[in-house]
């Protein structure tokens, strides 16, 4: 009883003791889009999963959720349309984003409010190049993002990336290509066989042997693979397959990255 007594009090003890921050994880830098995603909007908010990569192989990847601040706001825009169908692009003012699968996959969250204050319903995102998520400073942080640490990352490693996604154009291109087919697909549950069967089809309007460029030839392929496979049961959606494809494209194209910004490469 005495040791189950000490057990409970030491237990007690820690209880409360403040948590100690982890370090702050790596930046990450944004997939541009070549076809603007498509938004999954709510009656408060708009959200949509981007593509991204690690830009800091020297610091931790992130945990699931963890939060993340756009570097410059304005390498994303909404693409609204008013009642008569005209549509216009506006500049996002605020933004959440959370890390989704570790530092291939990041969800982006908006209020909606000024748009429909504008008459306006969001219906898809635009993502220029250059878009950086910078760690959100927590207190206690043993190892904070420093100082100049932005910019040094913009202005050295950014660069470096981009030489790697212009070396591997074709599969870089197919990523943003899956990504576009992602946000066609529901976040929770699955798509009806039809809309599976049909989903590249419904998203760009044309059948994947008519669509042209290695890049897409490449997505089309990665499309095929998810839907067969969902169709085996492999998976429990079409969606959670893609995602799985995603990350590893975005991996194999991040290790060659970490090779050409290692010392002495």
């Amino acid at each position: 009883m005495r040791a189950l007594t000490k057990t409970i009090m030491a237990a007690a003890a820690l209880a409360v003791l403040p948590a100690t921050a982890n370090a702050a994880p790596q930046m990450l830098g944004v997939v541009a889009t070549s076809q603007p995603l498509k938004l999954e909007c709510g009656t408060e908010t708009c959200t949509v999963e981007l593509s991204t990569f690690c830009l800091q192989s020297e610091r931790d990847t992130p945990d699931r959720h963890y939060v993340y601040t756009p570097h410059d706001l304005s390498v994303f825009k909404v693409l609204a349309s008013n009642e008569a169908g005209e549509t216009t692009e506006v500049s996002l003012t605020a933004a959440k984003v959370r890390a989704e699968r570790g530092y291939t996959a990041a969800r982006i969250e908006f209020s909606v409010h000024d748009l429909k204050e504008k008459g306006l319903s969001a219906r898809s995102l635009r993502v220029a190049d250059g878009g950086v998520l910078v760690p959100m400073p927590v207190p206690g942080d043993p190892n904070p993002i420093m100082e100049g640490e932005v910019e040094h990352v913009i202005a050295s490693l950014q660069p470096v990336a981009n030489k790697i996604f212009k070396l591997h154009s074709n599969e870089f291109e197919a990523i943003k290509v899956v990504s576009r087919v992602l946000s066609e697909t529901p976040t929770a549950g699955r798509l009806k066989k039809q809309d599976r069967e049909n989903l590249w089809q419904n998203t760009f309007g044309e059948t994947a042997r008519e669509s042209i460029g290695p890049g897409m030839h490449r997505a089309a392929d990665v499309v095929g693979y998810c839907q067969y496979r969902t169709s085996q049961g492999r998976f429990f959606s079409v969606r959670r397959c893609l995602e799985q494809r995603l990350d590893g494209m975005m991996m194999n194209l991040n290790t060659d990255y970490w090779k050409a910004v290692k010392p002495g490469s």
